[in-house]
């Protein structure tokens, strides 16, 4: 057990050392007063008894060190613990210095003979008589009885009374306008929020090209013949370009190899290719009339008849329209493929009509040609970024259970489970991405029927005729159902909290 250990101080009295005590949170306070000196306020056997209640209170076990004569009669009396030192509180039992007195024999009961009171009312003897005791308590049983059975019949009955208000059903039309820019709930003006989702997609798409343009497949061909300008022998090699030398340069490649005799005006033939193929190679008599390189002053070259054989054909090719053509398609394959994605992250309850779905941005285009070059088909791939307005329909039934509500008045009221809606199919979006639509809201209302007035006229009513007072006090539809327990019991229940009202729809 934990101790603690307060000293006092010679000018301490009972309230300081309570308020010393008090500062002790430990099961055991040891109390010592100064060495050799003698205690002038706190030797008083009823300041010692309150130390000791204020320790019991604290819950500690009060003793103290002390050679005072005084106290130390005090605290045997008490029996508080007493010892000459701190250390001796260690190595004693905290027991008093006196052993407690021998505990008292109970003395013999009074006898009231031996005592009378002092003053008695004479006690008639037929009060004694046993017939008048058997029917006092006959009496007192009957009234106990009857008590019981009163307050059986007061608090155990019980009552359910079903009604089945008149009803009408309720219907309204509301127009919504839900806006993206629209924060919160409107009733008055049927404006509810919307919001913007997004997702990125990507897709390619091919489509066949509509342009043309010419593409040379054949080279023209035919003949020329050189002549020697000079007194020696001239050797032209196959592949020496001959031209045109009339508009634009067209040129030509000799296919053999001609030797030139060692006089002036020998000549030799040697035919020739265009060097590169279509029909402007296909050139008249005589205009193929130069060479090219050193060998044009040692002899001369002229075609004798026209060339031919030149060829073209019409190919397919990219124009602008194409490049149009694959976006619209890619574009509309893109905001498919997104609104599908964009259907399935919906949470219950929300719809987004197809008609909001629009591209947000474009983030990569990339076509595999350009316009005018060569190609059978165009292909295109792109990634984009496309989005759709989302509309809560739960929102929306607010609004159209305000509009159901502002009909029901004072005289009727709203029959649980009743409420529906039903949203039109047929949805418009402006410029701004509003999306505009109707709801349906629909309801049962029935008369209103106060449940705690019901109990008032109902209590300890007549139970066979408590449903016709009812009906014709009542709006509803027919009588109601009054069922009571236990079954043999003929009237309401007194206590109105013991009738249970259930009002219910009609069917």
């Amino acid at each position: 057990m934990k101790e603690q250990i307060l000293y006092l101080d010679p000018h301490d009295d009972y309230h300081s050392a309570r308020d010393k005590i008090g500062w002790a949170q430990t099961d055991r306070v040891l109390l010592a007063w100064p060495p050799r000196q003698r205690a002038r306020k706190l030797n008083r056997q009823l300041d010692l008894l309150l130390l000791q209640r204020h320790a019991a209170a604290l819950g500690a076990k009060l003793a103290f060190v002390t050679d005072d004569p005084v106290v130390c009669d005090h605290a045997d009396t008490l029996g508080i613990p007493v010892f000459d030192s701190v250390n001796d509180s260690h190595l004693h039992p905290w027991r008093s210095r006196r052993s407690p007195p021998p505990a008292r024999r109970p003395g013999p009961k009074p006898d009231p003979e031996d005592d009378p009171p002092l003053f008695a009312l004479p006690q008639p003897k037929w009060l004694k008589l046993p017939l008048l005791c058997w029917l006092t308590g006959g009496l007192v049983f009957v009234l106990a009885v009857s008590a019981v059975t009163i307050m059986l019949a007061l608090v155990a009955p019980g009552a359910r009374v079903t009604l089945v208000p008149q009803q009408q059903m309720l219907t309204a039309r509301v127009g919504i306008t839900a806006d993206p820019a629209q924060t919160e709930i409107d009733v008055n003006t049927g404006l509810i929020p919307a919001r913007v989702i997004t997702v990125i997609v990507a897709g390619s798409t091919e489509v066949s090209t509509t342009g043309s343009v010419d593409e040379a497949t054949a080279r023209a061909g035919g003949d020329v013949t050189f002549t020697n300008l000079t007194t020696q022998q001239v050797r032209v090699p196959a592949g020496t370009a001959v031209r045109t030398t009339g508009g634009t340069p067209i040129q030509f490649v000799t296919q053999k190899d001609v030797i030139l005799e060692s006089r002036r005006g020998a000549t030799g033939d040697a035919p020739i290719l265009a060097s590169e193929p279509g029909p402007r190679g296909n050139v008249d008599a005589g205009l193929v009339n130069s060479i090219e390189g050193p060998l044009a002053v040692q002899a001369a070259v002229v075609n004798t008849a026209p060339t031919s054989g030149g060829e073209v054909k019409q190919v397919a090719s990219v124009v602008n329209d194409d490049r149009k053509r694959a976006k619209d398609e890619l574009l509309a394959q893109l905001r498919q493929q997104g609104y599908a994605e964009l259907l399935a992250r919906l949470q219950e309850g929300e719809f987004a009509p197809v008609l909001t779905v629009h591209i947000v941005e474009i983030l990569d285009e990339s076509y595999d040609h350009f316009p005018g070059e060569k190609a059978d088909r165009l292909k295109l791939e792109m990634r984009a970024e496309i989005g759709t307005i989302v509309v809560d329909e739960v929102e929306a039934f607010v609004v159209g259970q305000a509009e159901i509500n502002s009909r029901l008045g004072e005289t009727l009221a709203l029959i649980p489970g009743t409420l529906a809606f039903t949203r039109s199919e047929a949805v418009a979006v402006d410029e701004a991405g509003r999306i505009e639509f109707e709801i349906t809201a629909t309801a049962q209302a029935g008369a209103a029927i106060n449940p705690d007035a019901v109990r008032a006229r109902a209590r300890w009513q007549a139970a066979d005729q408590i449903a016709s007072v009812l009906y014709q006090s009542l709006p509803v539809a027919r009588k109601p159902e009054v069922t009571i327990w236990p079954d043999w019991f003929q009237r309401m229940p007194w206590l109105a909290w013991r009738i249970e009202v259930e009002i219910k729809p009609e069917g």
